[in-house]
């Protein structure tokens, strides 16, 4: 990461006195620390900042990726910059907490949607619906303040638009994804990056078939993500058909629905890697 500004530093400092991870709900505490930056000079500074840092020095590459300028990160929060450009694909949940708030002198605007009433983040069911409950349009000098699986909020995109975010690490397993068109839950991503890199793990070691891999397979079956367990099933009945019988057989009662239906599967049709190919 570049060099910190150092009105970023300060505020690096305060939110670890303030944001307690075991509490979530400290991160509010963290509001008026968020407000001070919100002054149109701020996103000047730290950008020319971090344009002098990479002059100075040519490893400082970018962070964040795309249209984003990583300012501060730690593992359980992180603040950026962000140019919107365009809407997304898709509507989307929020994994983590999260402070928002328009830069450059413009207003936010954001069509709002609600989650029905006993949704279950962990559990993906394609049934599930958002409902419009109207629209919200945020001054240039405030914010908007974002609950892990409370309201979605849709922006739109007119212009590029220059956000602040102040966002907490995941702290729901899942982020959905649902159809502008429909309203209806598409898909989902794990919210931790972790996640996806051990999926991403599991398959590839079942791809190279190495029968040293099936230790630290067999411990991913145990994973509080079902999503890993799963791909670590799969990788397994490709290393040894008499292992994977056995946890497929122990999926069964996994508590996790799909991984319970796509065990059962797979024993029905005596095919221990259903969907490796």
């Amino acid at each position: 990461m570049m060099g910190q500004n150092t009105r970023v530093a300060a505020f690096a400092e305060q939110v670890g006195k303030r944001y307690l991870p075991a509490r979530p709900a400290s991160f509010w505490a963290c509001e008026p620390l968020f407000r001070q930056l919100l002054d149109p000079q701020f996103a000047e500074s730290v950008i020319n900042d971090g344009l002098r840092a990479m002059v100075d020095d040519p490893r400082q590459a970018g962070n964040g990726g795309g249209h984003t300028m990583l300012l501060a990160q730690t593992p359980t929060w992180h603040l950026a910059l962000q140019l919107l450009v365009r809407p997304r694909r898709y509507l989307h949940s929020n994994a983590g907490h999260a402070l928002v708030a328009p830069l450059s002198g413009r207003s936010l605007t954001a069509d709002l949607y609600e989650l029905p009433a006993g949704f279950r983040n962990a559990v993906f069911d394609p049934g599930c619906r958002l409902e419009r409950i109207g629209s919200q349009t945020v001054p240039a000098g405030d914010l908007l303040a974002l609950r892990a699986d409370g309201v979605i909020h849709d922006y739109r995109i007119d212009a590029p638009l220059l956000l602040l975010i102040f966002e907490t690490a995941p702290l729901a397993v899942l982020e959905w994804q649902f159809s502008r068109e429909t309203l209806h839950a598409w898909q989902f991503v794990a919210a931790d990056r972790q996640v996806s890199d051990l999926k991403a793990a599991a398959w590839l070691a079942g791809r190279l078939a190495h029968q040293t891999s099936l230790k630290p397979l067999k411990a991913l079956t145990r994973h509080v993500d079902p999503g890993v367990r799963w791909a670590a099933l799969q990788s397994i009945g490709r290393l040894s058909r008499s292992e994977a019988r056995k946890l497929l057989a122990n999926a069964l009662d996994d508590p996790h629905p799909l991984v319970r239906r796509a065990a059962r599967q797979a024993l029905d049709r005596g095919n221990p890697a259903p969907l490796g190919g």
